[in-house]
C-alpha cells in the first residue's frame, strides 16, 4: 500500500532500531534477561525496551517483514508522528495486558518483541483499508477485515488454550492488547471516515469510466455521507457540465467554493465566469475569494474584484473592492481613485487610500 515516490522514513527508522537492538543483543546476550519484561517483576524500563528486543533471527525477521508490509501504508495514511505513536502505544498496551493476564504466573518467560506494536498497526490498517479485498484462492477474495478478524480470533484462542505451548512463550495477550490499542487509535484518528472516503473515491473512479449519469449518481451517494468532499464535488460538477445541466452544476460550484481552496476553487471560479454566473455569488463571498487568490492567482483576483466593482454604487462591498484592486496594481488606476473620492468621500477605504498617498 505504499505510495509511489514516497519513502516511509519512520517505518525504515523503526526497522533499523529493531535490527540494531538485535545485533546488540547478539553481542550482549544478557540484554534479553536484563531488559525483557517479566510479569513477576515489572518495570517501566523493561516495558519500553522489551518492545524493540528480539530473541532470535526468525523472531526478528517475522516481525520486521510484517512491519515492512503494513508500516508504510499506516505511515502514509496517518503521518509519521501518529504512526510512531500507534506502534509505540500498541507495544506498551500489549505489555500491559500481558502483565495483567500473567502476573500470577510462576517463573514467567520474558516478554520481548515488537508484536504488540505491529498488532496495533495491523488493527489500524484493517480499519483504514476496510474495503480492501484480499485474494485467498483464484477469483475469490475477502475483505481485509475478515482476514484480520480471523487472525484476532486465533490470538484469543491461543491466549486461553495452551496447546503445545504450556509455558506461554507466544505473547498472545500482547498481540491482543496491541490490537485493541490500534483499534482505539484508529477511531481517535478517524480512520473509519478515511476508509469510507477512499472507498467512495474508488467507486467514483469506476463510474467515471462509464458515463456522466453514473458519476452523478455515485457522487450524490458519496456526498450524502461526506458533503464536503472536494473530489466528489469536483466530479459531480464536471459530470453536470458534460451533460450541459447548468441548473445542477451551479449549486455544486457554489458548494465547492465554500469548502475548497487552491486549484479546485480557481477552476470553479473560472467556470462561473465562463457561464456568466459569477455575480450569483454574494459580493462578500467574492471579496473573500479575491483575497484568497491575491497571492496564488492575481489575474483571477482582479476578475473577481471587478465583478464586485461592476455592482451598483449602493453595494456595501464596492469601495472595499475598489481599494483592493488598487492595491494589486503597480500604478493606481485614475478612474478607480476618482470613484473613491466622488462616490465614497467619507468611507474608510477612501481615507486609507489617502493615508497611503494615492489621494491628495
Amino acid at each position: 500500500m505504499s505510495e509511489s515516490g514516497r519513502i516511509p522514513f519512520a517505518t525504515l527508522a523503526l526497522i533499523g532500531i529493531n535490527i540494531a537492538m538485535a545485533f546488540l543483543a547478539f553481542f550482549v546476550p544478557e540484554m534479553v534477561e536484563r531488559f525483557g519484561f517479566y510479569s513477576d517483576s515489572p518495570s517501566v524500563i523493561s516495558a519500553l525496551v522489551s518492545i524493540v528486543l528480539h530473541q532470535n533471527l526468525l523472531h526478528l525477521l517475522a516481525n520486521m517483514v510484517f512491519l515492512a508490509a503494513v508500516g508504510p501504508a499506516v505511515e502514509f495514511a496517518t503521518g509519521a508522528l501518529r504512526f510512531v505513536l500507534i506502534l509505540v502505544s500498541g507495544g506498551i498496551c500489549g505489555v500491559l495486558l500481558h502483565w495483567i493476564a500473567t502476573m500470577n504466573q510462576v517463573a514467567p518467560v520474558p516478554l520481548i518483541g515488537a508484536s504488540g506494536g505491529i498488532s496495533a498497526c495491523a488493527a489500524y490498517y484493517s480499519i483504514r483499508y476496510a474495503h480492501l479485498r484480499v485474494p485467498i484462492v483464484p477469483k475469490v477474495a475477502i475483505p481485509i477485515l475478515g482476514v484480520v478478524g480471523l487472525w484476532l480470533g486465533l490470538q484469543v484462542l491461543g491466549a486461553f488454550l495452551r496447546i503445545g505451548d504450556p509455558s506461554g512463550g507466544t505473547a498472545f495477550w500482547a498481540h491482543i492488547g496491541g490490537f485493541g490499542c490500534g483499534t482505539l487509535l484508529s477511531l481517535a484518528f478517524r480512520a473509519p471516515k478515511q476508509a469510507s472516503v477512499q472507498f467512495g473515491h474508488q467507486v467514483l473512479d469506476r463510474m467515471n469510466e462509464r458515463s456522466p449519469a453514473a458519476t452523478i449518481a455515485a457522487a450524490k451517494q458519496h456526498l450524502s455521507s461526506h458533503p464536503t468532499d472536494v473530489k466528489a464535488l469536483t466530479e459531480l460538477a464536471s459530470a453536470y457540465e458534460q451533460i450541459g445541466d447548468v441548473t445542477g452544476e451551479l449549486p455544486v460550484l457554489n458548494q465547492l467554493l465554500t469548502v475548497a481552496n487552491g486549484q479546485s476553487a480557481s477552476i470553479s471560479i473560472k467556470r462561473l465566469v465562463a457561464l456568466g454566473r459569477l455575480t450569483e455569488l454574494s459580493a462578500m463571498k467574492r471579496m473573500r475569494l479575491a483575497h484568497d487568490f491575491e497571492s496564488s492567482n492575481r489575474e483571477l483576483a482582479v476578475i473577481v474584484l471587478r465583478s464586485v466593482i461592476d455592482e451598483p454604487d449602493s453595494e456595501v462591498q464596492r469601495p472595499e473592492a475598489i481599494l483592493a484592486l488598487i492595491e494589486l496594481q503597480d500604478e493606481p488606476e485614475t478612474e478607480l481613485l476618482k470613484q473613491l473620492t466622488d462616490k465614497y468621500p467619507l468611507h474608510p477605504a477612501t481615507e486609507l487610500a489617502r493615508v497611503r498617498g494615492w489621494l491628495t
